[in-house]
């Protein structure tokens, strides 16, 4: 028989283990003897009888094809393949009980995925710790956050591409099988850069004086839903930003010019890089909502509305 090349030697221990099924038994029973380096020891904290140990590891071993404890000693040591074999099996041993757990948890009704919708206006700075305590919650939950825009919330929602938005806009356009509350609005600035034309303007800028510039705007995500933008005029050119931290860096390098949320650009003002112009028909406050579906029993969806109605977390999201 040749012999295996160290490469060999790994690729046959994986399409051997790959191709077994192990318990939590025997890979407990394999892990103990390898720390202890004794059968005696391990089938004491076991509660079993030594010959019933040995003959799990025989039986392991002759479905291997190899050995996996030199036995010649009075101690158990590991082969070369055994010493392998405890390195790559140790994720098993410590992510068992996670894994029947987490199924648990799954068999009883908790879901495995999901989605939440974000509007891009809204505060990011508590999306981390929520997300962090909901995973801590339903660590068997695999969750994905995703960015929406204006009517893109609504549609996402609508769609089920999410099971929850935060800071969907104005008021729901469907209500049936909808529930939405409050938490708060945003305001608006219309800014311009500090070397843009109009930033020597000290009157209430009209249609006409804006309408000369191309408007900074982030495309609504909608997909069902009639779209919307933020600010625009007739015959006025448009450039789409793909999100609203690239708009702001559009309007400081003077492209265009637009409407940002307050809350995003306070520094910007506070340093100067950009100024807040006064418009003949200035932008309104933009009502923000949580909203899902009604009449889902959901354990993970009942564990962020009660997260998230709480005052301190409720009001976050727009200052």
């Amino acid at each position: 028989m040749l012999a295996r090349t160290p490469f060999r030697r790994v690729t046959f221990l994986l399409d051997a283990m790959l191709s077994m099924p192990f318990s939590r038994d025997v890979l407990n029973t394999i892990h103990l003897i390898a720390k202890s380096g004794s059968f005696a020891v391990a089938a004491d904290r076991l509660n079993r009888v030594p010959s019933a140990v040995s003959y799990t590891v025989k039986k392991l071993e002759d479905e291997l094809g190899f050995p996996l404890f030199d036995r010649s000693g009075r101690k158990a040591r590991l082969t070369d393949a055994g010493q392998y074999f405890i390195d790559q099996s140790q994720w098993l041993v410590d992510s068992y009980d996670e894994l029947v757990r987490n199924t648990a948890m799954i068999s009883s009704g908790t879901e495995m995925s999901f989605s939440v919708a974000i509007n891009n206006i809204v505060n990011r700075e508590g999306l981390v710790d929520f997300i962090e305590q909901l995973d801590r919650e339903f660590p068997a939950t695999r969750i994905s956050v995703k960015t929406e825009v204006y009517n893109g919330c609504w549609d996402a929602l609508y769609d089920r591409r999410a099971d929850l938005v935060i800071g969907a806009p104005h008021a729901a356009p469907i209500l049936e099988g909808i529930v939405y509350q409050s938490i708060g609005h945003i305001d608006w600035d219309f800014v311009v850069a500090r070397q843009h034309p109009l930033a020597r303007r000290t009157a209430v800028l009209g249609a006409e004086a804006l309408r000369a510039y191309p408007a900074i705007v982030v495309k609504d995500t909608s997909l069902h839903i009639l779209p919307q933008d933020t600010w625009s005029l007739a015959g006025q050119k448009i450039i789409y930003a793909p999100d609203l931290t690239v708009a702001i860096n559009m309007i400081e390098r003077g492209i265009g010019i637009g409407y940002v949320p307050h809350h995003r650009i306070r520094e910007w003002l506070d340093e100067g890089w950009l100024l807040k112009k006064a418009i003949a028909e200035h932008k309104q406050p933009t009502q923000l909502f949580y909203a899902w579906h009604a009449h889902r029993e959901s354990p993970v969806l009942q564990w962020c509305t009660d997260y998230l109605t709480r005052s301190e977390n409720r009001l976050r999201w727009c200052q």
